[in-house]
């Protein structure tokens, strides 16, 4: 089984050119359980396929879902300059902040600001061990 759109993606203009599955077919088959239903438009259920893949060896999807790769490339590149857009601003920050990070992450370690640390290197003992 190959991969396929979502039917919640599918545009209602598309879903009304896409095949009517009979209600027979409909009950008969569980056609709502089936990955390429495509849910209902104007009360009847549509399927992407072509041909039903129960009758099928090959799965052959309908050509009118086609017409949705323009719009779909569109939202895409829309999408990805959002997102360079965005990864742009957190480099920024992070950058402006990068010092203060580091000190903070400095700060959590066990040893600093010990009276150990200070005068010499570490001996292996841990003050904050010994005193509490």
């Amino acid at each position: 089984m190959r991969e396929r759109i979502k039917n919640k993606q599918i545009t209602k203009e598309i879903r009304g050119q896409l095949p009517v599955i009979t209600p027979a077919m409909f009950r008969e088959r569980g056609c709502s359980y089936c990955p390429y239903y495509a849910g209902s438009y104007e009360k009847f259920p549509r399927c992407m396929m072509a041909d039903c893949a129960w009758d099928d060896e090959e799965e052959h999807f309908h050509p009118v879902l086609r017409q949705m790769l323009p719009e779909f490339k569109r939202k895409m590149e829309k999408a990805e300059e959002k997102y360079l857009e965005l990864k742009t601003a957190y480099e920024l920050l992070m950058s402006m902040f990068e010092a203060e990070m580091a000190q903070e992450e400095l700060e959590k370690d066990e040893c600093y600001d010990c009276c150990y640390a200070k005068c010499g290197p570490c001996i292996g003992l841990c003050y904050k061990t010994l005193k509490g």
